[in-house]
Order: C-alpha cells, then structure tokens, then sequence
C-alpha cells in the first residue's frame, strides 16, 4: 500500500515537472519572438552627407558645412550632365545662399544668383523664386525680398517655406502687420520648432512677452 503511494507521488511529480518544462519552453519561445534582432545584424545605412544637407536646405535650417559642401558638389556634378535641371539648379543656388551665409564668403551670393535665375530661365517655379527672396533677405534688400517671396506665394500658396522668406522681408522693412500674418499662415501650414523659433522671432520684434517662452519651446 506504501508502496502504491510513493509510486503515485512520483508520477504526479513528474508531471509537474514536465508540465512545468512545457510552460517554460512555452515562455522562453515568446521572450525569443519578442526580442529584438542580433546585435550583429547590419544596420541600414544612413543618408548621404549630401541628402542630410538637401533636407535641411529645404526646410530652412541651417545644415553642417561638411554636408553642405557634398550638396553643392553633387549638383554641380549633375548639373554638368543635365544642365536643363531646374530644380538642381534651384537647389544649388540655394545651397550657395547658405555656403555664403555660414563663412561669411560673399562671392557666393553671386553664384547663387546665376544659379537661381538659370533655374528660372529653365522652368519658372516657387522653389527658385524662394531661393532669390532668401538671397535678397541675406542681402539685406528687403523690398526685392518681398517681391520674390509675393512672387513665390502667389505661385505655390501652401508651399510653408516661403514663409520664414516673406517674414524676414517684412520684418526688415518694419511692416509688422504683414509680417504677423505672414506667420499666421505659416503656423496653419506647418509646426514643429523651425516654426516656433520663427513665431518667437516675430514675437520678441513686436516686444511681445512670450517670446522667451515660445524659444523655450523650440528649444
């Protein structure tokens, strides 16, 4: 009789043990289909030097002169090859307004207005009338800034980087109104901290108090 009941624990033991088992291998299947892939995999490649600078070049903020230095050296290896390439060549002229901006060598405004006047002769677009308002901007000729950014805007309304162009222009030319519905409609189009740094630009201009807030946010 003892004997039936040891032989009866040892087979609900082993049960248990193997019960137990199942659940484990079961858990451990689920953490291995949850975990992340090996570390040794290949990781995808990131973006090309010139591709980081074309991003920031169209969305209007500053890009680093390595990046910036690749852009411009691919366009003009493109442009060689297709010279009737307007957007290249709106984009090039672009990118010399911000090569000369960030070293403070003004020999490349002049290069980016070839460049961007050739992107007009091509194909008229909003892209190269953009480029010549923020070109105008960095020159500090705000009248000629505001007429290629109007120019720009009536072209393309809902093209969001205009607007930073068409409110630097305003602003220079201390039309204050314009420049704050300028803004108006920039926030309608896009957010994001571009966006806010611009709004509290305009803001700090006017003596507005929450200017410090708005670059709080940005920041």
């Amino acid at each position: 009789m003892e004997k039936q009941a040891t032989e009866s624990r040892r087979a609900r033991l082993h049960g248990r043990v193997v019960l137990a088992a199942v659940a484990g291998c079961a858990v451990l299947g689920t953490v291995l289909m949850l975990l992340p892939a090996e570390r040794t995999a290949t990781r995808a490649p990131g973006p090309a030097p010139g591709a980081q600078a074309l991003t920031a070049v169209a969305a209007g903020v500053s890009a680093a002169l390595p990046d910036l230095a690749a852009l411009i050296g691919e366009r003009e290896s493109r442009l060689r090859r297709h010279p009737e390439d307007a957007q290249s060549w709106a984009v090039l002229g672009t990118a010399y307004v911000e090569q000369g901006r960030r070293t403070a060598d003004t020999t490349f405004y002049a290069k980016a207005e070839d460049s961007l006047r050739t992107s007009l002769k091509v194909r008229r677009s909003a892209e190269a009338l953009e480029g010549l308002a923020v070109l105008a901007n960095t020159r500090r000729d705000f009248r000629t800034a505001r007429t290629w950014g109007e120019e720009a805007r009536q072209l393309e309304p809902r093209r969001w980087t205009t607007y930073p162009a068409l409110i630097d222009a305003y602003t220079g030319l201390g039309d204050y109104k314009a420049a704050r519905g300028a803004l108006e409609r920039l926030t309608e189009l896009r957010s994001g901290p571009a966006v806010m740094a611009r709004a509290a630009a305009v803001y700090r201009d006017r003596g507005a108090k929450d200017a410090a807030a708005q670059l709080a946010d940005a920041a």
